[in-house]
């Protein structure tokens, strides 16, 4: 009885002891200590203002189909819209299965593994790479914008004669080969163009050189329209300048979400931001005016809105980095080199329908040079040359050729594969050309107002 009872005691303590083991093995084992997403908070507010930007950046696509759709003639309005339009669709799919994981995963210093593929991991906890007080999935889903309307900038060049289901195939895998990868090289924690020291805080090259360098190599692989000789071009008048109209504005509204948003908080920098990017807008518009004022002894309302994109564009590598008062110059001698470039087009071999390189491609290229120039240490950590550091100029160059070589290059190449493969092909027939391909491809062009 006595050795019974024993037993009993002996193995409640035995109980008890290991019931605290237990309990305090996991103070001591390595899992338990907190991840750097449980060290982190999510900030309501700067959660709240990249949801905002989300939407605000989603509405530039549509913004660009108006801009776009007004220039154009009337019979490939519709077409037009939906080379711009389609890009929600493919490349958002393409973003969640593998090009979010691609662009920004550690990997390589060129491109990123598949860690992330399908979103996988990507929920609603910070990753302090990648805004240290928002959900992990608001910042993949505000670069899914920036990814989705970055190809839809370069149809500008192609419109009306390039074929819509070549357009899809071929968006498909530039946005892998070329837009991926230098997302990754310049945004990734580990991107090689970032490791060196270039800095592009809303796109600048990721975006904008690499959309309008790639429709110059469309442009030129695609040929001229038909009608041209040997330089050139056909005069276009657009079918309805208040959608261009229209379409610049939403532009404008949405790249407050654009450049802002980039400081993935509603911080200071998030408002110096959006402060750069209204006024080198309204100086763009400005200058242009201008110019046409001079130059051509009349305003234009097409060519005012050019100057506001340009503006822009050439604004969104420096947005966060540079004091208000220098963003002034950033709506003027971008759309000096742009203004030129398109009055000197003729003379050139290529026919870039709506001037996407000379918008997009120069205004990019200006704005990411001018970054290096006045980046301002206390605005955004970066130092720019008229700051001490002239050598930043360099790494700016650096990720500005690699950009155009790339872009450039790949896009070539893709075009050229596709042109020869059997039932692909790049162009429509030269009778559809001239007659239009709105009805070719879509069954909405009931109305003889648009086509």
């Amino acid at each position: 009885m006595r050795t019974s009872t024993l037993t009993i005691i002996f193995l409640l303590l035995i109980s008890t002891v290991l019931g605290q083991n237990n309990t305090e093995a996991p103070t001591d084992a390595p899992t338990e200590e907190p991840t750097e997403a449980e060290v982190l908070e999510i900030n309501s507010g700067d959660t709240a203002w990249v949801l905002t930007s989300i939407a605000l950046v989603m509405l530039m696509t549509p913004g660009i189909a108006f801009f776009y759709g007004g220039l154009v003639g009337r019979q490939n309005a519709i077409n037009t819209l939906m080379l711009c339009l389609i890009t929600m669709g493919i490349i958002t799919i393409e973003w969640v299965l593998f090009g979010y994981s691609l662009a920004f995963a550690d990997g390589t210093p060129g491109i990123g593994d598949l860690r992330w593929g399908g979103l996988k991991g990507v929920n609603g906890d910070p990753n302090p790479a990648y805004g240290a007080t928002i959900p992990h999935i608001c910042f993949a889903m505000f670069q899914m914008m920036f990814a989705i309307i970055t190809p839809a900038l370069i149809c500008g060049s192609v419109v009306g004669r390039i074929k819509f289901q070549t357009w899809l195939i071929f968006i498909a895998i530039w946005h892998i080969v070329v837009y991926d990868v230098i997302a990754h090289m310049v945004w990734s924690t580990n991107g090689w163009l970032r490791g060196r020291g270039a800095i592009d805080f809303a796109g600048g090259t990721v975006v904008h050189i690499s959309s309008g360098v790639s429709a110059l190599a469309a442009a030129i692989v695609v040929g001229k329209r038909t009608g041209t000789g040997e330089t050139k071009n056909p005069v276009i008048l657009p079918w309805n300048v208040p959608f261009n109209i229209l379409g610049a504005a939403l532009l404008w509204f949405g790249w407050f979400g654009f450049n802002a948003g980039s400081a993935l908080a509603a911080n200071k920098q998030a408002g110096i931001a959006a402060a750069n990017t209204t006024i080198a807008a309204a100086s763009g518009f400005f200058f242009w005016s201008l110019i046409d004022r001079i130059i051509k002894k009349k305003f234009s309302a097409v060519g005012g809105a050019m100057g506001a994109v340009v503006g822009l564009v050439a604004i969104t590598p420096a947005a966060g980095y540079i004091v208000p008062g220098f963003s002034i110059l950033f709506g003027l001698f971008p759309v000096i080199v742009s203004y030129i470039a398109i009055e000197l087009k003729e003379k050139f071999k290529f026919d870039d329908t709506l001037d996407a390189f000379n918008c997009h491609g120069l205004g990019g290229i200006v704005g990411a040079f001018m970054t290096g120039l006045f980046a301002a240490p206390e605005i955004g950590g970066a130092v720019g040359a008229f700051y001490g550091n002239p050598g930043i100029l360099g790494e700016q160059m650096l990720a500005i050729v690699i950009t155009i070589i790339m872009a450039g290059g790949e896009t070539s190449i893709i075009l050229l594969i596709l042109k020869y493969i059997p039932f692909i092909g790049l162009r429509v027939s030269t009778e559809q050309e001239l007659s239009g391909i709105c009805l070719l491809y879509t069954s909405d062009a009931a109305d003889d107002l648009l086509c």
